[in-house]
């Protein structure tokens, strides 16, 4: 969990702070960014798939094992970022609305998915770290 969720934030840091630095120099219709979305999010979710799989494979017993106190800290994280997730649907829907250029919306949105990540991911390293 603290893998998968430092990965979100550092990789796609990286990608905002690229796209940050062309916005500063280029208008936002001629940014070409999908070649450099695909490129940050398939090795991303390749990563985070095959890490799964190492740890699986690596420790058999504990990869199946949930009990009762791990899903409510899942179900109690989840909700922080299905909240932060629903704000960002709302700003990119307000920003279709407004007829904002495809290149904010989609930041938008992409912004709200890694916050919404990170702060499910923070949140659940949290409740454990207090045992709750």
């Amino acid at each position: 969990m603290i893998a998968t969720t430092g990965a979100h934030v550092v990789v796609f840091g990286v990608y905002f702070l690229v796209v940050a630095r062309w916005l500063a120099s280029t208008a936002a219709d001629r940014i070409v960014y999908q070649p450099l979305l695909m490129f940050t999010v398939v090795p991303l979710v390749v990563l985070t798939v095959a890490s799964h799989v190492v740890i699986a494979a690596t420790r058999p017993k504990e990869a199946g094992a949930h009990d009762e106190h791990d899903e409510r800290i899942a179900l109690r994280g989840s909700r922080v970022g299905a909240y932060v997730l629903a704000v960002g649907a709302f700003t990119g829907i307000a920003l279709a609305m407004a007829e904002f250029p495809p290149f904010y919306i989609a930041h938008a949105l992409l912004l709200a998915w890694v916050v919404a990540e990170a702060g499910d991911g923070v949140r659940k390293i949290v409740l454990y770290r207090r045992g709750a």
